[in-house]
């Protein structure tokens, strides 16, 4: 910030902006964020609450609009996944919809925020543990299922095509790819958390006796917070397909 912006905006430099702190404790050496480990509980209750309610309404005859939306969803990823894995591709049906279901809801708690220090549920998804341990579960299986499919020697020798010299690059390639498809999500979900507190610090900027930061606040939280939403549901998307387009490159028979 330059001389003359602090001059005119010193609320900016005294307001106190931390985005990315937790709530923590030490549990046997380790330390937990435990505001990360409820919204996450928060984000599970409510995903499987919904498939205990899709299937409780469930029937065989004139589906309801739940079960409708539900069975749409279900035959759109398994088009996209048999249209390019085949119908072995079926398992990753599950897992691909119910990453994009959780995400979907994690990322949402982020309409609850109010800028504040510590969110009394936030999204989880904008601590970078939650990311890393969901690209975890999605590249492993991958590993798995390229094994099974090419076999341990088709396996090894998929890292030395199309040339030998390659292997470098593509041994760096599959390890960057839970580390980018972490950050990608992780990135996104910061960068809203971090506007939401940018958002509530105007509220200290005043012209004499009128509040023009809170005027400011009352009319960008709404339209940033339905950004928000729009951010969320592109980025579980993403998510999701990337976890799709993994296992498809992994369960092809031809690099």
């Amino acid at each position: 910030m330059s001389a003359g912006a602090a001059v005119r905006f010193p609320h900016l430099l005294a307001a106190n902006i931390t985005v990315g702190d937790h709530v923590q404790t030490k549990v046997a050496g380790l330390t937990l964020n435990l505001d990360t480990i409820w919204a996450t509980g928060v984000a599970m209750v409510i995903v499987i609450g919904m498939g205990l309610l899709v299937r409780s309404r469930a029937t065989a005859g004139v589906p309801g609009k739940l079960q409708l939306v539900w069975e749409m969803a279900v035959g759109a990823v398994r088009t996209q996944i048999e249209g390019s894995v085949g119908p072995r591709g079926a398992a990753v049906v599950p897992l691909a919809l119910t990453l994009f279901i959780f995400i979907l809801v994690a990322d949402w708690f982020s309409v609850l925020g109010t800028g504040a220090h510590f969110e009394w549920l936030g999204p989880p998804t904008g601590d970078i543990n939650l990311p890393l341990a969901m690209a975890i579960v999605v590249i492993i299986p991958v590993h798995i299922a390229s094994l099974r499919v090419r076999g341990l020697r088709g396996y090894i020798r998929h890292y030395f095509q199309p040339y030998k010299v390659l292997v470098p690059v593509n041994v760096i390639e599959e390890i960057a790819k839970p580390i980018t498809l972490s950050l990608r999500l992780f990135g996104n979900l910061l960068s809203g958390g971090l506007m939401l507190a940018l958002i509530a610090a105007l509220g200290v900027w005043s012209l004499g006796h009128v509040p023009i930061g809170n005027i400011a606040d009352l009319l960008l939280n709404p339209v940033w917070k339905l950004f928000d939403l729009l951010i969320g549901a592109i980025q579980a998307f993403i998510f999701a397909l990337l976890a799709i387009l993994y296992f498809d490159t992994a369960m092809s028979d031809a690099h």
